[in-house]
Parts: structure tokens; sequence; C-alpha cells
């Protein structure tokens, strides 16, 4: 139910062991219909830094949160491989759960995401990629029917590690998940979200070389989804961004149709597109939307969840099974 014009939505944040928790931390800041009422953290400095910003009471236990708390909804950004079962926790207590990418880093998790749910619209993911200017652009080009039927969709995903500066619970495989299980949610979400596309194969790829200054952490991976009647969707990630650059990542996207082709290069905030009938242009772009303002302005005000449960869930399938995939020499998976 969304709250009256008098009551202000009451919410909780879970964990700030990614920087994503800032999408919460800003949007509230320009709000008054939403209040963070308490915080929890079981890292100490962590925990501090989340009261000074809120205001709000400390726990190192979420259930301890929970238990002396009622909130409507709560924000999960702890460790990634902690996340699920905090997750179900809320979903448990009927509590909103509005999770950080990945939500999950292993099919037993979302299992017991899915479970706890029972078909509930009751979790949503912060992928913020949707509300660029340029992906809010590329839709309306894909859905005006500019480039036709969409052929295949290519991205690439070059991050920034810098291993002295990334925390230690990064290089462990029970916390972090996988480059696979992490990285590719959010392009796995777009191609899908901008095709409509609901059913096919994914097969996964992991790169044997670790990425420079550490031991085993991958450098490279890549996801191959095959859309059952349609399209094929190649997402690489990496942790190879050279360091030198200006930019966390290069991100880009090519959308190839029937009709045209579409360029967004994410980092210089750009699409160019051109077709049989008109050449290479630069499109003009809306303004971007905030990340985390969709959940809020549906706990809140009632508005139609942009991120409905069953595509968060969809995505996070999507990425573990990848995942599983490439430990399975490329075998290819089921998805829907």
């Amino acid at each position: 139910m969304p709250t009256s014009n008098s009551e202000t939505l009451d919410i909780a944040i879970i964990g700030a062991a990614h920087p994503h928790v800032e999408y919460i931390l800003s949007e509230i800041a320009n709000r008054t219909d939403v209040k963070v009422v308490a915080i929890a953290d079981h890292d100490a400095a962590r925990r501090a830094e989340l009261e000074r910003r809120t205001m709000a009471p400390g726990y190192a236990d979420p259930h301890a949160l929970l238990d002396a708390h009622q909130v409507r909804a709560a924000a999960v950004f702890t460790e990634f491989g902690l996340r699920a079962p905090i997750v179900a926790e809320l979903l448990r207590r009927g509590i909103f759960a509005i999770a950080d990418k990945p939500m999950a880093v292993t099919l037993p998790q979302l299992a017991a995401i899915e479970e706890t749910l029972a078909g509930r619209n009751l979790l949503t993911l912060l992928l913020e990629k949707r509300f660029y200017p340029v992906t809010l652009a590329l839709r309306s080009i894909i859905d005006s029917g500019e480039l036709g039927d969409v052929v295949s969709i290519t991205a690439t995903g070059p991050h920034k590690l810098v291993p002295s500066r990334r925390p230690a619970w990064m290089f462990e495989p029970s916390t972090y998940g996988g480059i696979l299980a992490d990285l590719t949610v959010h392009d796995i979400d777009l191609a899908l979200w901008l095709t409509g596309y609901t059913s096919g194969t994914v097969s996964g790829w992991i790169s044997p070389i670790a990425a420079a200054g550490t031991t085993d952490f991958p450098a490279l991976g890549r996801a191959i989804l095959a859309c059952d009647g349609g399209p094929q969707f190649a997402i690489e990630v990496d942790w190879i961004q050279p360091e030198a650059s200006p930019r966390h990542g290069d991100y880009a996207m090519r959308i190839s149709g029937t009709k045209g082709r579409a360029d967004v290069l994410f980092a210089e905030n750009k699409l160019l597109v051109e077709t049989a009938t008109r050449p290479l242009r630069e499109v003009d772009l809306p303004a971007g939307v905030s990340p985390a303002g969709f959940v809020f302005d549906h706990l809140a005000r009632g508005k139609t969840l942009q991120i409905p449960t069953n595509e968060a869930l969809r995505a996070t399938r999507i990425a573990i099974l990848a995942q599983e995939s490439a430990a399975n020499g490329g075998k290819p998976m089921r998805w829907s």
C-alpha cells in the first residue's frame, strides 16, 4: 500500500559493502516521503559511516534491526554472497526488499529467495542502466521500429580493478560469487528489457588468465544468450580496463536489426544510429532518471514498479546460469 500524503515511508539500509549504497542515500536526500529509520552492517567502520550519514541507529545484526523497527522496505548492500539470506528474511517478514545486484550468487540462494517470495511482487533490483539518457533514447529508437527486428546485441563491460583499492571480500568466491554472476546482470537485463524475449539458453566462458595483481581472480568472462525464435546476445565483461584510463569502464552496446544499427557508448553518453534510409547520426538524449527513485515512487506514491520482481529474478538467474555453464565447460543452460 502506498503511504498517504501525511505519512513517511520508513526504510532500513542493510550493509554498505558496495558504493551503490549511494543510490539510496542520494535519493532520500532529495525526498520528504522516505526516511531511513535504522541501519545495519557487521563492519564497524561502515556502520559508523552509515549512522553518520542517516542519523539513524545502527546494528551489527540485521535481525536485531528488524526485531526493533517496523519498516516497509529495506535496501541491501552487503557483500554479494551474504545478500540472499537477508533478502529472504525480509520477504519472510513481508518487508519489501530493494536489492543491489547481484542479489544472489548461486542457484540455491536464488531458489531460497523465490520460495520465500511465493509469487509476491515484493522485490526489485537497482538496475541503473535502464535509466541512463542513452538507454532511454535507445528504447525509443527500438520501439519506433527504426532498426527493424533485432537480430543481435553485443555488449562489452570493462571494469577497472586496481586490486589494492578493493576490499578483501571481493577476492573470496564465497562472498564475491563470480565474474559472470556479478558483472553480466545489467546487460542481460537491458537486452531482455529492450527486446521482450522470455526464454532461451545461455552459455558461459571464463578466462583462465587472472587479472593483473591477482593470482586467481578471472580477468574476463563471456555469456552468450540465445533467445527462443529470436536474437542472440553476446555479453563480455572484464576486470582489465587500463588503470591509466580516466574512466572506470568504457561500456558499450551494439544493437543490429534488419533495418539498421545502433551503437551505445555509455561512458561517452552517446547514441549513434544508422539505417538503410538515414546516414549515421548522433541521437539527441532525454534527461536521465535517478536509479532508485522508481522504487520509492512505487512504495510511497503507488506508481507501477518499473523493475518488477519477475524481471529482477530472471536477470539474476541467467547471470548465475552463465557462471554455472562456464564451470561446466560452456554447457548451454535453459532460462526463462
